[in-house]
């Protein structure tokens, strides 16, 4: 896996969303995708999905579930493994139990081997 693949996941991902703009003083670069927003990061061999929150209105319709496969398809096209932070913040959205079998859902395994927060990645990428 190179740079290039991540790059190249990152900027798919930056064209296909948009700049979350309503806080400037906010420390996340969150991005919509539709009604839903997300923080992807890129480190050097995989892309990080920090956070990724649906409108309250718009919750419950699949629409997170629906980034979250096109997330996984374009890293599969360019050989990016996907890192997820599973980390319920507050009382708004899923419960911790329920955000880690969401990201079961998709095909993410649990890796509870580092200290904080558990973390989950997709594991289906293609073969270099």
């Amino acid at each position: 896996m190179t740079m290039t693949g991540v790059h190249a996941a990152m900027q798919a991902w930056l064209e296909r969303t948009v700049p979350d703009d309503s806080d400037p003083e906010a420390t996340l670069a969150y991005r919509w995708f539709g009604h839903v927003r997300a923080v992807l990061e890129a480190e050097s061999d995989y892309l990080v999905l920090m956070r990724i929150e649906t409108e309250p209105a718009r919750r419950a319709q699949g629409e997170a579930s629906a980034v979250l496969a096109w997330l996984t398809d374009c890293c599969d096209r360019h050989g990016v493994t996907l890192l997820g932070q599973a980390n319920a913040d507050d009382g708004s959205g899923l419960s911790q139990q329920a955000l880690m079998a969401w990201y079961a859902r998709h095909g993410f395994q649990v890796d509870d081997t580092h200290q904080g927060q558990p973390l989950v990645w997709y594991p289906h990428r293609p073969v270099s």
